[in-house]
């Protein structure tokens, strides 16, 4: 009974700890990018890294705005550091890395060209890391035939197998190896049905609850799933994430959408409109972050 009580209560602790890991996680990197924006970069730099230290595997795109923050201030060597760790720890794309805007700046420095030439050595390092790097490179694979497809503007009857192919095998490798980021896409082309009572949905659904509730994924992962949904039944986003279609699809109980947003992980829409440009919605009011 004590070694029961003992085991419950370290899961517990473990469970909570994780979760309030991605709180703090966003709270860093929210800071860090109206930092970067408002051209402090030493500050920004700092709570970018500390925002890579709580995940480290989180987001490519927070390791590159903490290079460009550090190529700045003219830190060469933090430059390179955070540029490679990017590649061993999340495969930040080459396609990428060539085309991320806020290096244009810096790309006749020496560090850009030993990336490049480099950078399938540092890919190698990536799958070196990995537990199961067959699992991960057939994810991708089942990403590619979803994207060719739809590239291809492919006859809806063959996306619609295809689809069907790939949300059954994300199933099977789901339930033996644990969630797969990069299965995001493969579940998003089955919105149209979302919490509908069919066996995907029915595995998924707490499947997913149980790993935000645990701190394994993200609080926010439903939500542009429920703003679709929310779309389809009744014109109208919950938490805003269609930011160019405020007028055609206006948001619910607008007073409360940057609460509802916090609360579910995301960042209040001012924040979007400071760091991304977009238009707010005309009877939004401004809340704190």
């Amino acid at each position: 009974m004590k070694i029961t009580y003992i085991f419950l209560l370290v899961s517990f602790l473990s469970y909570s700890q994780n979760k309030k890991s991605f709180e703090k996680h966003n709270q860093f990197q929210q800071k860090a990018m109206l930092d970067f924006i408002d051209k402090k970069y030493e500050t920004a730099l700092l709570n970018f890294q500390k925002a890579i230290d709580l995940k480290p595997r989180e987001n490519v795109t927070t390791y590159f705005y903490a290079t460009a923050a550090a190529l700045n201030i003219n830190n060469m060597n933090k430059a390179k550091e955070l540029l490679i760790a990017s590649i061993h720890q999340t495969n930040a794309s080459k396609e990428y890395f060539l085309n991320f805007k806020e290096f244009d700046n810096f790309r006749n420095q020496k560090l850009f060209t030993e990336i490049e030439n480099n950078y399938e050595n540092y890919i190698t390092e990536f799958y070196k890391n990995l537990e199961h790097p067959e699992i991960y490179k057939e994810i991708d694979s089942l990403f590619a035939i979803d994207q060719k497809a739809r590239k291809n503007k492919s006859d809806w009857r063959e996306i619609s197998k295809i689809d069907s192919l790939n949300i059954n095998r994300l199933i099977e490798i789901t339930k033996k190896y644990g969630w797969q980021k990069k299965g995001w896409l493969l579940l998003w082309h089955q919105r149209g049905t979302y919490n509908q009572d069919n066996y995907i949905w029915n595995f998924f659904k707490p499947y997913i609850d149980k790993q935000i509730l645990e701190g394994n994924i993200e609080k926010s992962f439903w939500t542009r799933f429920e703003d679709e949904n929310s779309i389809r039944n009744s014109k109208k986003q919950i938490y805003g994430h269609y930011w160019g279609q405020f007028d055609q699809f206006p948001i619910k109980d607008i007073k409360n959408v940057d609460k509802r947003r916090v609360e579910n992980g995301l960042p209040p829409l001012w924040y979007m409109e400071k760091i991304y440009g977009i238009k707010l919605p005309s009877d939004y009011k401004r809340t704190k972050l």
